[in-house]
Formats: structure tokens, sequence, C-alpha cells
């Protein structure tokens, strides 16, 4: 809803005066019908004012110069207009134009009991005038007199309600519109904060993705480096160097990729800095592990792997390059049993088994690795199942084929 235009002050300070305006005379020909309809203020022969007339029209007209405060402190006019209409016996238009505005905004219960005592005077007011008509002397004009006196005092309620329950209506209308601008607002605000939450999260596993299994790898790499130059042995140090370099290198170009992604086109929830080529990358991974020393038994049999959609492929990659990194570190033997299986009909079965151990020369691990497994087969609305029998250690994912395009994993961190 676009906002409302606010008028000019002083435009406004015009209007309002030209409606008091309007209402004071209004009134004052309210007050001199009201004066009409006693003997005692009108002389029934001449049809001149009398002296009470006149006095009455004195305090009526007082009366009347309470109506600019009929917004600002509506129940001036009201205690005004009630005082006149009972005890000096004039019109009830004062009481009448404060009630309106003191019902558009009643809100407790003693406001609408006030409320209530201002419509009881109307119709008290009109009883007044209609016995005072009895003194008239002239029939016929008593009998105009309380068709005038009725008529108007139905018009009066008629008005006062119907305005003041329209104005609650327009109010409550407003209100709402506001409330659901202001919700929608929330709204966006919240959507822009979890898209931004979302962003950082696909930074996060970005840099995970491509730089936590080689520096993982360069850091199992150096502490081989480390044994190594103990013992002396030239030639596998001149492998072991050129083997930690590489591995270096590949951190370095992981990371020149990243950037490029995130400065090309910002860092997408949905495309990650590359996109998944199938068995190659498969491939690559094991490569990656068996050079780093760990001993692969695979068991692979996949039908239709290359043409998954690439959320599944990129899931099955992730994971297992985290469950082989794992065993990197924590097995007892170097050895890792990994069998992968699956089609598009019965999803894909990711297992990998491993002996446990406690001397791997590196970190203790924080449990976040599996919990970003965990996360990553729940998302695309798999499972995960681990076993630690003895020394034995068993992971076992399963992964449903059918993965919409587009459907990010969640960030996982290093190691378990």
């Amino acid at each position: 809803m676009l906002p409302r235009k606010r008028l000019h002050p002083t435009l406004r300070l015009l209007i309002s005066a030209l409606i008091v305006a309007v209402m004071i005379f209004i009134g004052l020909l309210v007050l001199v019908s009201a004066g009409m309809t006693s003997p005692a203020a009108t002389d029934p022969e001449t049809g001149e004012i009398t002296d009470a007339g006149a006095i009455t029209a004195f305090f009526g007209m007082l009366i009347l110069l309470t109506l600019p405060w009929y917004r600002r402190a509506p129940l001036v006019p009201m205690i005004a207009g009630t005082v006149g209409a009972l005890l000096l016996q004039t019109d009830p238009f004062v009481l009448a134009v404060g009630l309106t505005v003191w019902i558009v905004r009643c809100r407790s219960r003693w406001q609408w009991v006030v409320a209530g005592v201002g419509l009881a005077v109307i119709p008290i007011s009109a009883v007044i005038h209609l016995v005072r008509l009895g003194a008239w002397p002239d029939e016929d004009y008593q009998q105009t007199g309380r068709v005038l006196v009725t008529c108007l005092t139905v018009i009066c309620l008629g008005l006062v309600l119907g305005i003041s329950l329209w104005a609650r209506q327009r109010r409550s209308t407003q209100l709402a519109e506001a409330d659901a601008q202001s919700a929608q607002h929330s709204s966006e605000q919240l959507t822009d904060e979890l898209t931004r939450r979302r962003e950082r999260e696909d930074l996060a596993r970005e840099v995970h993705d491509t730089l936590a299994g080689r520096l993982s790898g360069l850091s199992l790499q150096v502490g081989s480096l480390e044994q190594t130059s103990q013992r002396g042995d030239d030639q596998q140090m001149d492998e072991a160097l050129r083997t930690t370099r590489r591995y270096a290198d590949q951190a370095l170009t992981d990371l020149r990729t990243l950037l490029a992604s995130l400065r090309e086109s910002g860092a997408s929830s949905a495309t990650p800095a590359q996109t998944p080529a199938g068995i190659p990358d498969l491939q690559d991974i094991l490569d990656d592990a068996a050079s780093s020393g760990l001993d692969i038994r695979p068991y692979i049999l996949l039908d239709g792997y290359s043409s998954a959609p690439a959320a599944l492929q990129r899931a099955i990659l992730r994971i297992t390059q985290e469950a082989l990194t794992n065993a990197l570190r924590h097995s007892a033997d170097q050895v890792v049993r990994m069998s992968l299986t699956g089609d598009p009909q019965q999803g894909v079965r990711l297992g990998f088994g491993n002996r446990a151990g406690t001397a791997s020369g590196f970190s203790g691990g924080s449990q976040t690795g599996l919990i970003g497994i965990r996360e990553r087969a729940e998302l695309l609305g798999g499972s995960m199942e681990v076993q630690h029998e003895g020394e034995e250690f068993t992971l076992t994912v399963f992964l449903p084929w059918g993965t919409e395009e587009g459907v990010s994993a969640a960030p996982e961190g290093a190691g378990r």
C-alpha cells in the first residue's frame, strides 16, 4: 500500500477551522429551533424571545464554544452538551459531536459506559422538549413540533452511531493494513537474514569442500616428512617433498578457483566452485587418498552415476572425501574398506570400514565431520548410521536418487 500524502499544515488548519465554523453555525440553527419548543423561551403570542430564552440562548452559545475541542478532548463538549441538554434544556447537538468522537476512540469498559450515558441523554432531551411542547397553546404547532423533535432525535442518534461505527471500522481496517505491512516488512527482513545466513553457510561449505581435504592431507604429509627426515632417507625425502609440494599446489589451485567463483558470480547457494564431472571426480578423490598412504579396498557398482543429479554426485564426492580423510587420520593400519552401490530405482548406499586407532599423529577429532555427513545426507532425504564395535569402525550412508538439481548440502567440519 502506498503511503498517504499528507496535507500542508496550513491547509489542514484552514480545513479544521472551516469544519468547526460549520458545526457552530449548525449548532446555532439547532439552538434556535430548540428554543421554539418552549413557551418560556419564546412568547406564543408575539413569537419573540423572552428574557429566560435570552439567558438560555446565551449559555447555549457558550456551550457551542467548546466545539473546537471536539477532537483533542471530546469529553469537554460531551459534558458541556449534557449540562445544556438536561439543566438548560437546550439541544444535545454539542453532546452528539463530542459523543461521536468518543465512541470512535473507546477502548476500555468505563469509556463504553460513558458513551452509553451520553447516548441515553439524547432521547431524554427529546422527552424534555416533547413535554415542553405540551404547554404550547396551538395544537397544530404542538403536533408539528413533536414530529420535528422525533425526527431530529432519530437522525441525531443515527448520525452518531453511523459515523462513529464507520470511523471505528475504517480505523480498524487501517490498523490491520499497518499490521500486515509490518508483518510483511518483518518477513522480508527475516528472509534477507536467512539469505545472508545461507550465503555464509555456502561460503563455509565451499571453503571446507575445496580446502579442508587438501590441508588435512598436507598436514599428514608434513608429519610423514618429519619422520622421513629423522630416518635420513634421501630418496624418500625427495618423494615426500614432491608430494608435499603437490598438496600445497592443489590447495592453492582450489583457493584460486573458489575466489574466482565468488568474484564472478557471488556465493551462489546452488553452484559450487566446480561442477561435478561424474566418475573422474570420484577417481581423483580415491587417487589423492591413496597417494597420502591410505590403502583403499573399494567395491563400486553404480548404474547411471554420471547422469545422476549434480546435488547427488556432489554429496557422494564430499561424503567419500570426508570418510577417507577420517580413515587417514584415525585408522590404525591405514586400510579402509569402501563400498559404493546403487541405481536410480534403489538409491545410493555408501559404506566405509576401518580399524580404529589412537596413535594417528594427528590432533583428536571433534565429531564435526560426522555431523556434517549426517546433515548432508538428511538434506537430500537420506540417513547415516555409525557403528563402533571393538576396534572396528563402520560408517553407512544412504542417499535417495531422486534429488532435484540445485539442492545444496550443509557445511561440515573436518574430522570426527
